[in-house]
């Protein structure tokens, strides 16, 4: 019979063994996983199933009160590749994700974050800029934030891009990172000191391949949303982590604020418009349930407040540039309706619901030739469960059709389902789409610990919009 010591020590052992054996098998899982018949990291699928609307959505559809859409004849081809190279034993990081919008270049590289959610405050997190070059139908890792901001005992990481990815006037990139909540910046658990005050403008040169800091946000603030005034060069973002949020704009060529409003002059402050006469639109403070539309224009400074107002919604989740004809159009946060807004008569006016009985929707894209509005409902990782739809909308017929249904097609090809997007951007002849998606693998691919909830495993995929559906 086996004596104490004995029996202490087999289990010593047996724990040792188990997690040797634990650590050895996530090690050994590859993440992301291989996607089935890639090329160089991307995959190809060109299918009719495409356009086979799910049983649900069709249900849905019936039912009264509900958006009608039309199906295109003609299927996309859809190049699509995961985001490689995420470290060691990526595959039991927090939540692989991507929060913000993505960027397009004059030379139509195409350029996209992500991060892993991960120990932001213990400082082990992770976050990377990815490239897209379409000429080469190629995904590349080009910045890890970890190798930029290299991490330190007590010192906050970055663990992903909400805001924007931009290219400058100067052919360089810029983006800014943050934490898994911006708004918690200013809490003492984030150490933040004087060389890493809070957020900060990075600048990644294409020519060298290295990323430098470009300036910083005032300290212990951070920002999901920024857009680049590309005219004026001026890069404008929302502070969050102080008594409320205000708009921060800095001038591009010389690294210097020029701008910044008082805490709690914006109200919901996940979108903001930009006017071809670098007026910004912006939601302002509730009044009940009620959001108005506020402008600033940086020549005088001054907030004003418009005589439109959204009904019972916190205001714009996302908008498009504004047209020729000084249309923004955009799409409202939770009650998720279409939007036009008319920056000369200073009038409103919603176009219905944008998908069904309506669907949160982070951002949204105009065609070149300023007739049609792209969007995926279903952002925040609910895409999948109708199919993850690509929406055509026509401007002018008010129209909206479907382009595809994701999801399916590519879980029984690729085994992956894309879950919901918060960043996409047409090619400059508006024949590619470009979205960054947030997704999971299919169940036989899938962890035990990651749940089907539409995150977990991040793509990037270029959807080829036949000429006829367009």
């Amino acid at each position: 019979m086996p004596t104490t010591f004995a029996r202490s020590l087999w289990l010593v052992v047996f724990l040792i063994s188990g997690v040797w054996q634990t650590n050895f098998a996530q090690e050994a899982t590859p993440w992301p996983p291989p996607l089935k018949g890639a090329t160089k990291g991307t995959a190809v699928v060109e299918d009719k199933s495409f356009l086979d609307v799910p049983e649900k959505v069709a249900e849905l559809a019936a039912q009264a009160g509900s958006a009608k859409f039309v199906m295109a004849k003609t299927p996309p081809r859809v190049e699509i590749a995961l985001h490689e190279q995420l470290g060691t034993e990526a595959a039991t990081r927090r939540l692989w994700s991507s929060w913000g919008d993505i960027g397009i270049a004059k030379d139509g590289n195409v350029y996209v974050a992500i991060g892993d959610h991960g120990n932001d405050v213990g400082g082990d997190a992770r976050c990377f800029i990815y490239r897209w070059d379409p000429k080469v139908s190629q995904l590349t890792q080009i910045v890890d934030m970890n190798q930029v901001i290299p991490p330190k005992m007590g010192q906050p990481a970055w663990s992903k891009v909400h805001a924007k990815v931009d290219e400058g006037p100067d052919g360089m990139i810029y983006f800014s990172c943050t934490l898994n909540d911006g708004n918690r910046a200013k809490l003492p658990t984030h150490g933040f000191h004087d060389g890493l005050p809070g957020g900060q403008v990075y600048r990644w040169d294409p020519k060298t391949g290295k990323t430098s800091v470009f300036a910083s946000l005032p300290p212990r603030r951070c920002t999901a949303t920024s857009i680049l005034d590309q005219e004026r060069n001026l890069w404008w973002c929302n502070l969050e982590s102080g008594e409320g949020n205000a708009l921060w704009c800095l001038d591009m060529k010389t690294g210097k604020p020029v701008y910044q409003g008082e805490d709690k002059s914006v109200g919901f402050n996940r979108n903001f418009a930009l006017g071809n006469d670098g007026t910004i639109y912006f939601n302002g403070e509730l009044n009940g349930e009620d959001a108005p539309i506020m402008r600033l224009n940086l020549a005088d400074k001054v907030i004003h407040k418009t005589n439109s107002v959204f009904k019972g919604s916190p205001g714009m989740r996302c908008t498009t540039r504004e047209t020729k004809d000084h249309q923004i159009y955009g799409i409202t946060y939770k009650n998720t309706q279409l939007f036009r807004y008319d920056t000369r008569k200073d009038e409103l006016e919603m176009l219905g619901s944008d998908w069904l009985a309506g669907s949160y929707v982070a951002v949204c894209e105009l065609s070149p030739d300023e007739k049609y509005m792209y969007y995926l409902p279903g952002a925040h990782g609910k895409a999948w469960l109708d199919g993850t739809p690509v929406i055509q909308y026509e401007i002018a017929t008010r129209t909206q059709k479907v382009i595809a249904f994701l999801a399916p097609t590519l879980n029984k090809e690729l085994e992956y389902v894309p879950g919901g997007t918060y960043g996409i951007k047409l090619s400059p002849d508006g024949s590619v789409l470009y979205v960054n998606f947030n997704g999971h693998p299919a169940d036989r691919l899938r962890p035990a610990k990651m749940k089907p909830i539409g995150f977990g495993l991040t793509s990037f995929a270029a959807i080829h919009i036949p000429a006829s559906e367009r």
